[in-house]
């Protein structure tokens, strides 16, 4: 088995990150209006989406390249909320095939989002200052850090 080095890996980790359903938990004493865990993931997406934006001070003439890797993140996030609905049903009325069969299909189209992910956000790097890339790398390696820690 070949290691891989986590550097190299901290792109697609933030990508899958950013393509995946996220669960929040939050404490909280009043209980807040119920969104669906559709509508909640594409919350999420674009807080991700803000944060980035301003972490890496987009400028106006960067918008285009932004909004089009913006759009990537939030049709992924449709992507798999899509397929999620589609193999929502209660796990104890199907069989081990189907539930296999769902596992291949998310992992398949999550594979397709981080390539699509990866794609745009080669576009976006591209067109980054030093300094913005600089963030960016720093970016990517808290969120790829963060999750090895986890």
């Amino acid at each position: 088995m070949r290691l891989i080095r986590m550097t190299t890996l901290a792109p697609a980790l933030l990508a899958a990150a950013l393509s995946l359903p996220v669960v929040a938990v939050a404490q909280t004493t009043t209980k807040p209006a119920a969104a669906s865990p559709s509508e909640a993931h594409k919350q999420r997406v674009e807080e991700r989406i803000a944060d980035m934006y301003a972490t890496l001070h987009i400028a106006p003439t960067q918008e285009a390249v932004w909004n089009d890797f913006a759009q990537v993140m939030l049709d992924n996030a449709q992507a798999m909320d899509t397929l999620l609905a589609k193999h929502a049903t209660d796990p104890s009325t199907r069989s081990a095939e189907d539930i296999m069969a769902s596992y291949a299909a998310m992992a398949q189209q999550h594979a397709q989002n981080v390539q699509k992910l990866s794609a745009a956000f080669h576009t976006l790097y591209n067109n980054l200052t030093s300094e913005q890339r600089k963030a960016a790398d720093e970016l990517f390696r808290t969120n790829a850090l963060q999750r090895v820690a986890k």
